[in-house]
């Protein structure tokens, strides 16, 4: 069994200028409201209003968030809320806080991250140009990616490089987590830090349809299907053990990592069920199965010490199953 830490970082999502737009736009249309007692959907739907007006602060209105960002890991307090209430939804699936609302500083200046890669031959640099800051991403068959703006502003991608770079120099392996739809940008990242000289696999997560359309939640299409209301929905019929088990079930045996299949009401209410005869079937054979759940690990184990959780559910939850594994089940999943 091999240790795992987990990095996150708040900062690397605050120290954006699209989320420091929206907090402009807060300020500007909602300035003074008490967040403390807001809905998520409040939040959300303010979101989906300034992006629909279409137009950005400047660079001097951003300017003062990201400073304070940087130098103190403000946040600003309705992005506060939003993580509380994020966090009280990981409580009810059984998932640990990794952090949401702690501060943790930056690891690398930008300077001195683009100092890093510009060693390494990294960049194309048109600053002394009045241009922009480049990846080379050609080198490795990909397109150029640009980290700062002529404006001096970095982007999303700078953030991650000031956190990563030197944690990742001392890891046996760096698995980067991503959207299937920042793909590209993760494959630069992934050849970024292996050129410095990290270990690096990429895991690509799928968002889920709604109404046959994955869409931007800036497009406000996800009205009914958040965390919050099928948290609710849920716990309105079945008790927590079964819902903890229930959402595994629906998002990683039957969605998997990218199924194009829209959300499904009645297809999670069928994982609900399940969910229960598994935990009856559990209860009943009670610590049985140690042997089988540490045989099945060491099956899907690979030589990195590595189980791939998409086939450790289908094999512990398929029908087709024999052997009990209630112990493992536990320790794993409630």
């Amino acid at each position: 069994m091999r240790s795992v830490d987990y990095l996150w970082n708040q900062r690397s999502a605050t120290l954006t200028a699209q989320t420091v737009a929206f907090w402009a736009y807060l300020d500007r249309v909602a300035a003074g409201r008490q967040w403390s007692a807001v809905t998520g959907n409040e939040i959300g739907e303010l979101y989906v209003r300034s992006h629909a007006e279409g137009s950005r602060p400047s660079r001097a209105v951003l300017a003062p968030y990201l400073e304070r960002v940087d130098a103190e890991g403000w946040i600003h307090p309705a992005s506060v809320r939003l993580l509380e209430l994020w966090r009280d939804e990981l409580r009810l699936l059984g998932v640990g806080d990794p952090g949401l609302t702690a501060d943790r500083p930056m690891a690398l200046s930008t300077d001195e991250t683009l100092d890093i890669l510009a060693e390494r031959d990294l960049l194309v640099d048109h600053r002394r140009f009045g241009g922009p800051v480049l990846l080379d991403g050609p080198r490795w068959g990909l397109p150029l990616r640009q980290l700062v703006g002529p404006d001096g502003h970095p982007n999303y991608l700078v953030p991650i490089l000031r956190d990563l770079i030197p944690r990742a120099r001392h890891a046996e392996r760096v698995v980067l987590v991503h959207d299937t739809e920042l793909t590209q940008d993760y494959t630069t990242l992934d050849r970024v830090l292996g050129t410095l000289g990290a270990t690096v696999s990429r895991l690509a997560l799928g968002r889920v349809p709604i109404g046959g359309a994955i869409r931007s939640s800036r497009h406000g299409d996800w009205a009914g299907v958040t965390l919050d209301h099928i948290s609710r929905a849920c716990l309105e019929h079945v008790e927590l053990p079964v819902y903890q088990l229930g959402m595994r079930i629906y998002f990683i045996a039957v969605l998997q990592r990218g199924s194009r299949r829209s959300m499904e009401p009645e297809l999670l209410r069928r994982c609900l069920w399940k969910a229960r005869r598994i935990l009856s079937r559990v209860e009943q054979g009670g610590d049985t199965g140690a042997t089988a759940g540490a045989a099945l690990l060491t099956k899907l184990c690979d030589d990195r010490g590595y189980v791939d959780p998409y086939g450790l559910t289908c094999r512990l939850l398929s029908r087709r199953r024999r052997t009990s594994a209630g112990p493992l089940l536990r320790q794993v999943y409630l």
